[in-house]
């Protein structure tokens, strides 16, 4: 059994018996009498899919008392592990404050679909333990999207319009209540690529996708401009693209919104967003170009990104005024410009973490996030995820863009 396979085990042990979510849900409920007559848990994590966390999905009949009448329940458990618990970050802020506050926002208006994440019914922090139960989406009729091929335009439409209202009433959040927002830590690279783990993701990774860049015919030029970077043009670059104090419209951005996280309701065309451990506040275009770079099939990357921004930004608008914003809805170009201002962050998505995002099944068998902090394991899996045709071809088809751009210039 691998570790990850024996943390499983021992999560489900501590924090997934019929005790432990009869106790959630009591307190989610109010009821103190509340107890579980059926209980089954199933873990539902897949290797290399879900590094931070284990998954279980949990199903339950209860009553909230005595004599009350049997309910079911449908939840998803997500169980952090002990190594990224440790390091913290702002998803039980957001799931009991930020969340519901931008909830009631929407819930206002007159919007036919408003939904923006999963319920939080419990969440629970201690020293290297971190743990959600969550409503179950998949009973929604929410599905996962196919990491290996990306996204179509019509599912990434759907993608971008959900992002738009998350903004929007985030926008609206910001503007009632600024002390409540202001309470989110900054993002992990807000100073940079200043810690062990970010130097793996980000400085390894472009060094090593540069090796590989190197072997393209006639790309040796752009690879010798993205090691000379990596000295600390890399890190400055990644540090004001998140600054909020660099971007013309503030927003909660997600921060590591790709197509895991979030889920579809293909029959309704509806989209929810999941995980929000890297929320901070910071341009919209963090998002949009994270999300365009590692989850968009090529094609539509290469030729739908104007079409998707468009729709992007009528959502957004069109979310304002429904919310009844007092502040100026932001303008296409203004989101252009915002978009080229960012567009490091895209370098950053499609260079280290598109790698990653599409790993293939084979290549994701063995890959933890213990394999981040063994530099021989990291290299040999990056031999792998660098052999992926679709990461090959969307370095060669996008490089010469950032390049271009001056992404790879020195400042």
């Amino acid at each position: 059994m691998d570790l990850i396979a024996e943390q499983a085990a021992e999560a489900t042990q501590a924090n997934c018996d019929s005790d432990y979510i009869a106790k959630a849900l009591a307190r989610a409920y109010k009821s103190v009498n509340l107890r579980i007559e059926s209980f089954h848990s199933e873990a539902v994590s897949q290797r290399g899919e879900n590094f931070c966390s284990v998954i279980y999905r949990i199903k339950v009949a209860y009553r909230k008392s005595e004599n009350a009448p049997l309910e079911q329940g449908n939840y998803i458990l997500k169980d952090l592990l002990p190594i990224v618990a440790e390091v913290g970050s702002n998803e039980k802020f957001m799931f009991e404050q930020i969340l519901p506050a931008m909830a009631q926002l929407l819930d206002k208006t007159s919007l036919e679909e408003r939904k923006l994440s999963a319920d939080c019914l419990f969440a629970e922090r201690a020293a290297a333990k971190e743990i959600y139960l969550l409503e179950d989406l998949g009973a929604l009729g929410y599905t996962s999207l196919n990491r290996q091929k990306g996204l179509t335009l019509e599912e990434a439409q759907i993608c971008v319009h959900k992002l738009a209202q998350f903004h929007a009433a985030s926008m609206m959040l910001l503007h009632e209540q600024p002390q409540l927002v202001a309470q989110l830590s900054p993002s992990h690279y807000a100073d940079g690529v200043s810690d062990p783990f970010a130097q793996v993701i980000c400085l390894d990774g472009a060094a090593y996708a540069a090796d590989v860049v190197a072997e393209m015919p006639g790309m040796a030029p752009i690879a010798e401009k993205m090691r000379a970077q990596l000295s600390g043009d890399y890190s400055e670059r990644l540090r004001a693209t998140v600054s909020a104090k660099n971007t013309a419209f503030p927003v909660i951005a997600h921060g590591d919104l790709w197509l895991n996280n979030i889920m579809i309701n293909a029959e309704q065309k509806k989209a929810i967003i999941v995980d929000f451990q890297n929320c901070f506040i910071g341009s919209p275009a963090i998002d949009l170009q994270f999300f365009c770079y590692t989850s968009l099939q090529l094609d539509v990357l290469l030729h739908h990104r104007e079409q998707l921004l468009q729709h992007y930004n009528e959502s957004l608008c069109q979310t304002l005024t429904a919310l009844n914003y007092p502040g100026s809805k932001p303008s296409y170009a203004q989101l252009l410009d915002e978009m080229e201002r960012c567009l490091f962050y895209g370098y950053y998505g499609v260079v280290c973490e598109l790698p990653i995002c599409c790993v293939s099944k084979n290549a994701a068998e063995d890959f933890t996030v213990h394999t981040f902090i063994d530099a021989e394991a990291i290299r040999a899996k990056r031999q792998q995820l660098f052999a992926n045709e679709r990461v090959l071809q969307t370095l060669k088809a996008t490089l010469g863009h950032f390049e271009q751009q001056g992404i790879l210039n020195a400042l």
